[in-house]
């Protein structure tokens, strides 16, 4: 079997040689994952990748995507077009910090304090 990320990183891009051996190893999942890179809908932040899909963002970070399938224990791939861009740097990069919903990490303390929550480990 002819490893997929071996043919990208002797290609160097995603051309139609790295693109076919991605889909043949992973079917679906590679073309939802190799459209996700064309598409520029990987972006790298401080502390996480987040793929942009098609009803959310997602942020992966060590091979572990915050999706519903992930969290499930099915593969998923948002985690497969973190591998491929990373592999090729195909990312938009910045320098800043992810959050989500408003709440920054700084700003975590204070939002458990306000929801009358305890806030452990701080």
């Amino acid at each position: 079997m002819i490893n997929p990320f071996q043919v990208l990183k002797k290609e160097g891009e995603l051309n139609e040689t790295s693109r076919a051996a991605i889909i043949s190893t992973f079917g679906h999942r590679g073309e939802l994952a190799v459209a996700a890179v064309d598409e520029g809908r990987v972006k790298k932040y401080l502390d996480y990748f987040v793929v942009v899909g098609n009803t959310d963002e997602y942020y992966v970070e060590e091979g572990v995507c915050s999706c519903a399938a992930s969290r499930f224990g099915n593969e998923c791939w948002h985690t497969l077009a973190v591998q491929i861009a990373d592999a090729i740097h195909a990312y938009e990069e910045y320098n800043l910090w992810y959050y989500k919903n408003g709440v920054a990490d700084d700003d975590e303390d204070e939002y458990q304090k306000d929801s009358g929550f305890p806030v452990y480990g701080k």
